[in-house]
């Protein structure tokens, strides 16, 4: 049985904190979460802000 970390918790069901018109939204703990007018837009530019500041990292997946 996998335990539900809290963060996770708060994420998915946490206040909304800044709403806009087109329906992204913002919660209490910082995730954003983007309309489907927005949410391509935001994730190519998300990612090449990850691209540009060279923040990524290799993650080895354990096999069990």
């Amino acid at each position: 049985m996998t335990k539900k970390s809290e963060y996770n918790r708060l994420t998915v069901e946490g206040d909304i904190q800044t709403k806009w018109i087109c329906g992204c939204f913002e919660t209490v703990d910082g995730f954003f979460k983007f309309c489907s007018q927005h949410n391509e837009t935001m994730r190519h530019t998300i990612e090449s802000q990850i691209d540009k500041l060279d923040m990524t990292t290799v993650v080895e997946e354990r096999q069990t």
